[in-house]
C-alpha cells in the first residue's frame, strides 16, 4: 500500500536527523526519497522507534552500505502484488498494462522527457508526485498529455515547478 502508517514520515538514522521521507511502504519495506536525490529500500524490520518521525536503527554509513538504490529502479511491490503469478521477469509496465487505471507509481516526465518523480497518491483531480531532492508536487491530472508507462505531463520545468508543496503539507483527498 502506499498509504499507511509511515507514509511521508521524516526518516532519521541514529547518527543523522533526517535522511529523507517514506513515499511508499510495502508489506515488508520503506521506499525513502532522501534529500540529495537518493532513494534507500529500508525493510521494517529495522524501524527502532516510530514518533512524528520513524527512527532508523542503524548509522547513515550503514543505510548507504545496505540499503542505497538507484532512484529510477521500479518500485517494490507488496507481496498481493506477487499473488497475482506473474511472471518473474515482469516489469512495471506489464503490471500498468494490466491494471491500467491507476496512475500510482508510474513515473512523471514533463514534455522534453526529464524525469522529474513518481506518482505516490492520486485522487479525482490531482496526484501527489515525489521528486527529486526530497521534493513534493500536487499537479492537476488536466496537465497529463498522455499515459502509458509513465505519465507525460503537458508542461515544461518552468511550469512544473510552480506546483512544488512543501512535503509536510496534508495530503490531499
Amino acid at each position: 500500500m502506499s498509504i499507511g502508517k509511515y507514509f511521508n514520515r521524516g526518516v532519521m538514522a541514529l547518527d543523522a536527523p533526517h535522511i529523507g521521507h517514506v513515499v511508499k511502504e510495502t508489506d515488508h519495506n520503506l521506499v525513502i526519497f532522501g534529500e540529495n536525490n537518493e532513494r534507500f529500500d529500508i525493510p521494517i524490520s529495522e524501524i527502532k522507534t516510530t514518533g512524528r518521525n520513524v527512527l532508523i536503527g542503524l548509522t547513515m554509513e550503514e543505510i548507504y552500505e545496505k540499503y542505497f538504490v538507484n532512484k529510477n529502479s521500479p518500485l517494490p511491490v507488496d507481496d498481493i502484488v506477487k499473488e497475482w503469478q506473474l511472471p518473474e521477469n515482469v516489469d512495471m509496465a506489464t503490471y500498468q498494462a494490466r491494471y491500467p487505471n491507476s496512475l500510482f507509481s508510474r513515473g512523471v516526465r514533463i514534455l522534453n522527457e526529464d524525469f522529474v518523480g513518481f506518482v505516490m497518491k492520486e485522487t479525482r483531480d490531482k496526484m501527489v508526485i515525489f521528486g527529486d531532492n526530497d521534493q513534493r508536487y500536487d499537479v492537476p491530472k488536466s496537465k497529463i498529455k498522455e499515459v502509458g508507462s509513465n505519465v507525460i505531463l503537458n508542461m515544461d520545468n518552468d511550469e512544473f515547478t510552480t506546483y512544488k508543496v512543501n512535503n509536510l503539507t496534508i495530503l490531499p483527498k
